[in-house]
């Protein structure tokens, strides 16, 4: 049965209560998506101006720019008579030169957005850098045959590599940086 008091209820309804949501107008409502417009680009902004630090992609940017600046001067034959004429020791010199070259690029330039990264007081993108170039140069030149076409001994395909790599760093650089 119902009681006296339910019966007023149904009655007598409560008028139902209007949500937050509800009440708002239509221009409260689009100034609200306005603000979240707004401090999103202001996240993005930020994350912008952060700089980049060494990742895959860059990894993957370094070995696309090693390739494209590497592979013209791997089939010239100008560069296969250099490797067999010049010593060691200038091959040397070639290596600490470029070496020189990618460091100033890479720690004292402007150039790009990096982050400072360093393992053992070494910027780790030179590392990479480095390492990428002179494994693609040393691979393509065995990739192609050219250690064969060429006829190099041990010595000079050595020399071949630190030729070639002088490019393929410049390039692995220079894709790296250009964002």
């Amino acid at each position: 049965m119902m009681s006296e008091s339910n019966a007023d209820r149904m009655m007598n309804p409560e008028p139902e209560r209007e949500t937050e949501n509800e009440r708002r107008t239509p221009v409260e409502k689009r100034l609200e998506e306005i603000y979240e417009s707004i401090e999103q680009l202001r996240k993005n902004a930020e994350e912008k101006g952060t700089p980049d630090r060494l990742g895959w992609d860059d990894i993957a940017q370094e070995i696309v720019g090693a390739i494209t600046f590497a592979l013209p001067f791997l089939f010239t034959a100008e560069l296969w008579e250099i490797a067999r004429d010049i010593s060691l020791g200038r091959s040397l010199a070639i290596f600490l030169m470029t070496l020189a070259v990618a460091y100033l690029f890479i720690a004292k330039s402007r150039i790009g957005n990096l982050k400072r990264e360093e393992l053992f007081h070494v910027p780790k993108r030179l590392l990479t850098v480095t390492a990428i170039a002179y494994i693609i140069s040393a691979g393509m030149i065995y990739l192609y045959g050219i250690n064969r076409m060429a006829d190099f001994n041990q010595i000079q395909y050595v020399n071949a590599t630190v030729l070639i790599s002088t490019f393929a760093v410049i390039g692995a650089i220079a894709v790296d940086m250009v964002k």
